[in-house]
């Protein structure tokens, strides 16, 4: 007998009949489409991972239970995928992850040359140091200006307006130009912030009438807002992770250090404060050169990474910065929709020069941050943030809008001179926290990343809190000592500087904690941090004359001192439960990433 007579059935013997097979083919094609290797994670030793239940295949369906046995028993501790805020930032080895992962494309701004990066790095800064000097030179130019207007010209409104009103167009303009960032990209709202300011310090320079005044230093409070906002998503689109808190610390310090230190030039290009107009025209040369810069050196840095594809793998970047790897099965998978088109050859004059929309923009994303806004004003860890740096700007308002005034008054009688420098004192407080809060503090998340299995918590940026904490409330209490008890001019030198000191490092920490514990939201929560502090801050600016009135200098700066120890200290519970009350904020909000780092 052999195998032919059994096949052809000539053989004496049984054969059973074929079972009919039928196959399910709805779940055969399932099975071919791109599907997560498994639960994303980086893959550490044995000695780093803890014993906890694997994940149920009705929680995590589209895994395949068989292909990830070996890893359905233990779980890293690195797992961070599904935490906001959590990054595997450092290896096993020591060495710190270039994260998020550069795609191949030209145009992603991780992939640029170091010389570029420093360009459109000295374009931000540049223009936020001129703007800021703008918004604030006006302050110490009203003798100049309450002479030129009767007070029929003035009425409804008060001399004292021009230097309050910019605060709240300030945090105007923040909760206008980071939306809009979404819809048309960095680069377009940049320039047409530049252009904006520009416009306004031509227009006050021509100014014949106050509400002509008025309203050109309102809208340079618009433009200011691009610098207390947007800037520092443009610096996030630039940089690495591990490299955010030295590139923002930058360009807080430096552009705090020139704008207010440039305040000094106020007096020399006023004639002591008596021209006002010859200050705006020549401080339009400044502008002109920052239209100049940003048009030139800041290209567009709203980019979608686009999937990658790897050994016959994709690697898939979210909008939130987070890693997914997905099987190549498929030629032709809908996975690859995220890929852009970058095609020049058809594009319009304005692509050429640099001033058509971003292709990752979205006006539904514009929409939508500002819904996101109300989310983020009423979540408890971000609220907390707003009043604390409400505190912080009401220290800074107490001592900047009445220094001047005692200094002129006996016994102190300084001369105008003397007077400015102080302004200079608290630009080397803002050049002071580079080091103390960015330096010092970049070796310090370092250090906490490493001693937690080389995973960054957001709550590891609330130890940027401890610095302005403690300057703000010196700096406040040792002016309110000064004024009463008349210590020598130095003191306020001291005072000012330290409080310098302390705004910026809290801008830089509050920057860091919004962006970092909330991705998802970055741009609606740092809009709403830096606007919101500033429509506070004007709203407190009525109450501080009749304040200072009423309980004097001493009181005052002691109460104050009280206000940012307590805003201060509510970093403490969240170090410690900050990362449990993340996840749950999130809430029906965790697939909404309209405002995300990455756009969509």
């Amino acid at each position: 007998m052999d195998i032919a007579s059994i096949v052809y059935r000539s053989a004496d013997v049984d054969i059973p009949e074929r079972p009919e097979i039928y196959v399910d083919e709805k779940a055969e094609l399932a099975k071919s489409q791109p599907r997560p290797l498994r639960s994303p994670r980086p893959v550490g030793s044995s000695e780093d991972v803890e014993e906890i239940e694997s994940a149920s295949p009705e929680i995590h369906p589209a895994f395949d239970s068989e292909s990830d046995k070996s890893f359905n028993t233990k779980r890293s501790k690195h797992e961070s995928y599904d935490l906001s805020g959590s990054v595997f930032l450092i290896s096993r080895q020591g060495k710190t992850l270039n994260l998020p992962i550069p795609s191949d494309s030209q145009h992603d701004p991780l992939n640029w040359s170091p010389w570029k990066t420093c360009a459109a790095m000295v374009a931000v800064g540049w223009y936020s140091a001129t703007a800021l000097t703008a918004v604030q030179a006006v302050s110490l130019m009203m003798d100049g200006i309450i002479p030129d207007f009767s007070h029929e010209m003035i009425v409804p409104w008060s001399p004292e307006t021009l230097t309050t009103a910019p605060t709240l167009f300030m945090g105007i303009g923040a909760f206008l130009w980071v939306p809009l960032s979404l819809a048309l990209g960095r680069r377009p709202v940049f320039l047409l912030a530049a252009l904006l300011d520009f416009f306004a310090i031509l227009g006050a320079g021509f100014s014949q009438t106050f509400y002509q005044i008025l309203g050109c230093v309102c809208l340079l409070g618009i433009g200011e807002g691009l610098g207390l906002s947007l800037a520092f998503l443009m610096v996030v689109d630039m940089t690495f992770i591990d490299r955010r808190p030295v590139a923002i610390a930058t360009l807080w310090s430096i552009a705090g250090f020139f704008g207010t230190g440039a305040l000094c030039l106020v007096p020399i290009l006023s004639e002591g404060g008596k021209e006002w107009h010859l200050f705006y025209f020549r401080w339009a040369c400044p502008s002109a050169i920052a239209l100049v810069l940003a048009f030139f050196l800041y290209p567009e840095t709203y980019f979608k990474r686009p999937t990658v594809a790897f050994d016959g793998m994709i690697l898939m970047q979210s909008a939130t910065e987070k890693l997914t790897i997905y099987e190549d099965l498929e030629a032709d998978s809908d996975i690859y929709r995220d890929l852009p088109s970058f095609d020049t050859e058809n594009r319009g004059l304005l692509y050429r020069l640099g001033l058509a929309r971003s292709p990752s923009g979205s006006w539904k994303a514009f929409g939508r941050c500002y819904l996101q806004m109300f989310f983020c004003a009423v979540n408890p860890l971000i609220f907390w943030v707003l009043i604390a740096s409400a505190f912080n700007f009401t220290g800074m308002m107490f001592i900047g809008a009445t220094f001047a005034t005692i200094l002129d008054a006996p016994p102190y009688n300084l001369p105008s001179y003397k007077v400015t420098l102080v302004n200079f004192s608290s630009g080397c407080g803002s050049l002071l926290a580079y080091f103390f809060a960015g330096c010092l503090m970049c070796k310090a998340l370092t250090f906490l990343s490493k001693r937690n299995k080389g995973v960054r918590e957001a709550e590891h940026y609330l130890i940027g809190y401890i610095v302005p904490v403690i300057t703000g409330a010196t700096s406040t209490l040792l002016y309110g000592l000064a004024v009463h008890y008349k210590w020598h001019y130095s003191v306020y030198y001291v005072a000012y500087g330290l409080n310098g000191l302390s705004y910026v490092s809290l801008a830089i920490g509050n920057t860091l904690w919004v962006t970092e514990a909330f991705p998802r939201w970055a741009a609606p929560a740092l809009a709403v941090v830096s606007g919101g502090s500033y429509l506070l801050s004007f709203c407190m600016s009525f109450t501080l004359v009749p304040w200072i009135a009423a309980h004097g200098h001493l009181l005052v700066g002691m109460e104050i001192t009280v206000l940012q120890l307590v805003g201060g200290m509510i970093a403490l519970p969240i170090a410690f439960w900050g990362k449990s009350a993340r996840q749950k904020i999130h809430g029906s909000w965790a697939n909404e990433r309209s405002g995300a780092l990455r756009p969509l």
